[in-house]
C-alpha cells in the first residue's frame, strides 16, 4: 500500500489513547542513544497531546531596522478533539536558541473561533519594499482556515506593521470547496507560498483542486499591485484583472495532484519552483522548474511537468518539498531542497535517510543533486497527531553558510514538538568537534553516543557499523581526525562514500582502517577490495587515540597516521585507483568490535 501524505489523512484523524503516545514518546528517546543525528531544539512543544503540529514556518527579519536578525515562527495547528485551533506566532531573538509566544491568531471572520475550525499551512512572509501604502518590513501571514463542517477551505491574510506583536486581518483571498466529496479529495485550495515576482508584485503560489474532475489538482498563481489588499483573481478563482489566475502546472493524467509549491529566486532573476506531483501511482515525488521572465510562466508551459530531483546515487525526495538558494558551492551558488520522506528510485523502498536528506543541486534544478544530512532527525510516533516530517522548512543564516532545518518530530514532554536545529550548508571546510552532539550524521547500523567531544560506536559486531556525515558531491579533499579502537580489531574513517546502506561492505567509497598493527585503504563497492597497507612500528594498543589524515586528490589517495599527541614518527602509504570514485561524503565505521572518533575537519583540495 502506498503511504497516504500526512496532510490528507491528517484532515479526517481523531484523538488517540494517551496511553499510545506515551509508548512512543518512550521509544522516541529509546533511539536517541541509539541512532547518529539529534532530536533538535524545540521552537514550540504542544501543551497537550490533542494538538496536531505540522508545517513550520521560520522567517528571519531583514527590512525591519532595530528589529532585524529577530526569528519569527508559526507553524500547523490543529486538534484532535474539537477545542479551537489558532495560529501561534513565536519569536527568537538569539537565533533560535530559545522562543517565547509572540500573539495567537484566531478566527478573523467570527472574533472567536469555532470548536472545530482548523488552521492549517501557514505561510510567513516580509515584504522587502514598500508595496502600496505599506512599509518594507510589513509582515503578512497566509493560512488556511476549514470551518467544522469542512465544506470550504479560505485562504486568510493577516498583517504586522509591528514586527508580529500585533496582527491585522486584511481579506478572504481564496475559497475552495472543502475537503470532502469528490473521486480524488475534495474542491480546496491549499499550500499557499507568498514572493515577489520579476515586475515587482506580491504573488501567491498555491494548490488548487476546483479544476475537479478534469484535473484533481494544479499549481497556480496570482498576483497584487498593492501588497496585497486586492489579486488579479478573485476568491472563487475568477478574474479580478490581468492575468487572473495563472496555471503554473497541470498534468494531462486526470489524477495527478501537482501540489506543495515553494519558490527560489537567484539573483539573476530565475525563479524555481519546488513541488511534489501525488496521484495514482506515485510517491509524490519531487520536481523543480524554473521560470526566467520573473514567474510569468515556468518550464515550457503549464504541461510541463519539470524535472524529478534524483540523487546520483539513486535517491529521490517524496511529499511537501521546500527550496531554498545558497551562494555558496559555486559562482552561481546551489538549490537546497528538502521533503518529508527519502526513497530509492529503483524500488521505491525508503532510505536510510528517510526524514533526514537535504538534496543539493545546481541553480537550474536539473541535476545531478547530491545530498547530505539534515541538522537532525525527526523522530516518528504512532500517535497521527504529530505529523512528523511533513512540509519541513528551511532557513538561511545570514551569511548563507549554514541553514536552519525545522519540521515536527515526536519528542518531548508531551510527544510532539516543532524540531530545529543548524548545519552548514553541505560546502567544504566542513568540522565536527561533536561539541554540539551528533548533529548531521546518519548511521548505519550499530549504536551511537557522544559525549565530552567524543562520538562512539558502542554496538559493535560484524556488520561494519558507520555513521556519514557531509555532502555526497564533494570530490577533493582531505580529512583529518582521530579513531580509536575500543574494542576488537579495527576501525577507522570513510570516504567519497555514495549510496551507504547497512551491511558490512555496503557503500560506494575507501575505508581506511586502523588496526593493532597497521594502517590500510580498501576499495568498497558491495565488496570489499584491499588496496594498500603499512605496518604501524610498534603496533597500537586498544583505548589510544590516533591521528589520521586522508587526502583523496583525483585518484590518488595518500593516508597518513600517527598516535595522537606522541612523537612516533607517522606512517604514510599512497595508492593511485584506477577508474576511482570521484565523489563522496565522509565517515566513520568499526568493524568487528567498537570504536571511537574525535575532532574531525575537511579542507577543500
Amino acid at each position: 500500500m502506498r503511504e497516504v501524505p500526512a496532510p490528507r489523512a491528517a484532515r479526517r484523524v481523531g484523538a488517540l489513547a494517551a496511553v499510545v503516545m506515551l509508548l512512543s514518546m518512550l521509544g522516541a528517546l529509546q533511539l536517541r542513544s541509539a541512532s547518529a543525528n539529534d532530536l533538535g531544539e524545540s521552537m514550540y512543544t504542544r501543551s497537550s497531546t490533542t494538538e496536531r503540529l505540522a508545517y513550520p514556518r521560520i522567517i528571519r527579519l531583514e527590512h525591519s531596522g532595530s528589529a532585524n536578525g529577530t526569528l519569527i515562527g508559526t507553524f500547523e495547528h490543529a486538534t484532535t478533539d474539537g477545542t479551537p485551533s489558532n495560529f501561534v506566532i513565536r519569536r527568537s531573538t538569539d537565533d533560535g536558541a530559545t522562543w517565547t509566544t509572540l500573539s495567537t491568531l484566531t478566527d478573523p471572520l467570527t472574533g472567536t473561533n469555532h470548536p472545530s475550525d482548523q488552521f492549517w499551512q501557514p505561510f510567513l512572509f516580509e515584504l522587502p519594499t514598500a508595496m502600496g501604502e505599506f512599509p518594507a518590513g510589513t509582515l503578512l501571514l497566509a493560512g488556511n482556515i476549514a470551518p467544522s463542517e469542512k465544506v470550504r477551505t479560505d485562504f486568510v491574510l493577516w498583517r504586522s506593521t509591528d514586527h508580529g506583536a500585533s496582527w491585522t486581518f486584511q481579506s478572504i483571498l481564496q475559497t475552495g470547496g472543502g475537503s470532502i466529496g469528490a473521486p480524488h479529495g475534495g474542491s480546496g485550495v491549499w499550500e499557499p507560498f507568498l514572493t515577489v515576482n520579476g515586475a515587482g508584485q506580491l504573488a501567491m503560489y498555491f494548490s488548487d483542486e476546483r479544476t475537479e474532475p478534469e484535473h484533481a489538482q494544479v499549481l497556480a498563481h496570482m498576483v497584487s499591485n498593492d501588497g496585497g489588499v486586492t489579486w488579479s483573481a478573485n476568491p472563487d478563482g475568477s478574474t479580478n484583472f490581468s492575468p487572473g489566475l495563472v496555471v503554473d502546472v497541470r498534468s494531462d493524467v486526470a489524477t495527478d495532484r501537482p501540489g506543495m509549491p515553494t519558490v527560489a529566486t537567484l539573483p539573476d532573476g530565475t525563479m524555481v519552483l519546488a513541488y511534489e506531483i501525488c496521484g495514482d501511482g506515485r510517491n509524490c515525488e519531487a520536481y523543480t522548474k524554473t521560470s526566467t521572465d520573473g514567474g510569468e510562466t515556468w518550464g515550457s508551459g503549464p504541461a510541463d511537468l519539470g524535472t524529478m530531483a534524483v540523487t546520483t546515487d539513486g535517491r529521490y525526495l517524496g511529499s511537501s518539498p521546500y527550496v531554498v538558494w545558497t551562494p555558496e558551492g559555486g559562482p552561481d551558488g546551489q538549490l537546497l531542497l528538502t521533503g518529508m520522506r527519502t526513497r530509492f528510485a529503483a524500488d521505491d523502498a525508503f532510505t536510510r535517510e528517510d526524514r533526514q536528506a537535504i538534496f543539493v543541486g545546481p541553480p537550474d534544478g536539473q541535476g545531478p543533486w547530491t545530498w547530505m544530512p539534515a541538522p537532525f532527525q525527526p523522530r516518528t510516533a504512532q500517535a497521527e497527531a504529530c505529523s512528523t516530517s511533513y512540509s519541513p522548512n528551511l532557513l538561511l543564516s545570514p551569511d548563507a553558510t549554514s541553514v536552519r532545518y525545522t519540521a515536527a518530530t515526536a519528542v518531548g514532554s508531551t510527544g510532539c514538538m516543532e524540531g530545529t536545529a543548524t548545519r552548514s550548508v553541505g560546502q567544504l571546510p566542513y568540522a565536527s568537534a561533536f561539541d554540539d552532539g551528533q548533529s548531521g550524521w546518519i548511521d548505519y547500523g550499530g549504536c551511537w553516543t557522544t559525549a565530552d567531544g567524543v562520538f562512539s560506536e558502542t554496538c559493535g559486531g560484524s556488520d561494519g557499523n558507520k555513521a556519514v556525515a557531509g555532502n555526497t558531491g564533494w570530490t577533493d579533499y582531505t580529512l583529518e581526525g582521530d579513531v580509536r579502537i575500543d574494542t576488537g580489531p579495527q576501525a577507522g574513517f570513510v570516504v567519497r562514500v555514495t549510496d551507504p546502506r547497512v551491511g558490512a561492505d555496503r557503500f560506494d567509497g575507501y575505508y581506511v582502517g586502523v588496526s593493532t598493527s597497521a594502517l590500510s585503504l580498501g576499495r568498497m563497492d558491495g565488496t570489499w577490495t584491499p588496496l594498500a597497507g603499512v605496518p604501524i612500528p610498534g603496533g597500537l594498543a586498544r583505548g589510544t587515540w590516533y591521528h589520521v589524515t586522508v587526502e583523496a586528490h583525483g585518484c590518488t589517495f595518500t593516508v597518513t597516521g600517527t598516535p595522537s599527541g606522541g612523537s612516533a614518527a607517522p606512517v604514510e602509504l599512497t595508492h593511485t585507483d584506477p577508474g576511482c570514485f570521484t565523489h563522496g561524503a565522509v565517515g566513520v565505521r568499526a568493524q568487528t568490535g567498537t570504536g571511537s572518533w574525535r575532532d574531525i575537519t575537511v579542507t577543500e583540495g
